[in-house]
């Protein structure tokens, strides 16, 4: 497999792992993705400790979802490595936490591309620190990796500098790049866009979104993603990937506009509506 090979025909893309069946951006969470659908790209959160390791977390606080307290940058990965990921996770509203006291640990970049060497890896960099970009290509480096990792960021200076300073890893499209996107769409000249990063990943709904996102999807409404705009980016090259999408009637709906691939919480959900499209790859 190289970086042409990490969006196939359709991609479905694990948010955080199972994250709906096991603690969120964990070894098992990932495990259980891949078990449902083989050939999955695992979307992750990173962010960098203390001593400039980065360790896979989506928050910058590691309160509530875990027994410590304080942010993220401020802990070693030894702390780090000690705390209770299960503590706080509820899949009922905090009326119960069944992962409490389970061993559920927060892994480190370099621990989960070990854990899963052909696994294709969407790696959100959370923090907004051109070194935590440095050591997660670093890490991805050390392991070989870079064929099979994508990496993305809500800052789009972060994305910039990666695209510029390492090549050979693929890039989403920052959020700078989708906002001029939406612009020339809206517009009816998307083809003089340049094309920036390998795929743009983007919500079906503006409202989904942060304010940089809304600001330049209102000006066509509250949808961002439509048929016109899939066509849009199907004639400059440019794979569109819906994200966060749980509901099987929304899964079905962007499937058949022709989205070339979809994030989710529920894989196994969306296992079920590839089957239905005929989207199933046999070792699936």
């Amino acid at each position: 497999m190289d970086r042409n090979d990490l969006l196939t025909r359709f991609t479905p893309a694990a948010h955080r792992g199972a994250s709906r069946q096991y603690p969120e951006n964990t070894l098992e969470a990932f495990q259980r993705a891949l078990e449902i659908l083989p050939q999955c790209l695992l979307e992750i959160d990173v962010r960098r400790t203390s001593e400039g390791e980065v360790v896979v977390f989506h928050d910058e606080f590691l309160d509530p979802k875990t027994d410590g307290t304080g942010p993220v940058a401020a802990k070693t990965v030894s702390e780090i490595r000690r705390l209770d990921l299960g503590y706080g996770i509820s899949f009922d509203d905090g009326t119960t936490f069944p992962f409490r006291s389970r061993g559920f640990r927060i892994p480190t970049l370099e621990e989960t591309l070990e854990a899963f060497p052909s696994a294709k890896i969407s790696v959100d960099i959370k923090d907004d620190d051109l070194n935590a970009a440095v050591r997660a290509v670093s890490a991805i480096n050390e392991k070989k990796a870079g064929y099979r990792v994508i990496i993305g960021s809500f800052h789009s200076r972060i994305v910039r500098f990666v695209r510029i300073q390492y090549p050979h890893i693929a890039t989403h499209f920052s959020r700078m790049d989708i906002m001029r996107f939406l612009l020339l769409h809206k517009a009816g000249v998307a083809r003089f866009y340049p094309k920036a990063g390998t795929a743009m990943f983007i919500p079906e709904f503006a409202d989904m979104e942060n304010p940089e996102y809304r600001e330049g999807a209102r000006r066509q409404g509250m949808r961002i993603i439509s048929p016109r705009l899939i066509r849009d980016a199907h004639r400059m090259g440019i794979p569109v990937v819906a994200w966060t999408i749980n509901r099987i009637e929304n899964m079905r709906r962007l499937i058949s506009w022709g989205v070339d691939g979809i994030v989710t919480d529920y894989p196994d959900l969306l296992k079920q509506v590839m089957g239905e499209k005929g989207l199933i790859d046999r070792r699936q």
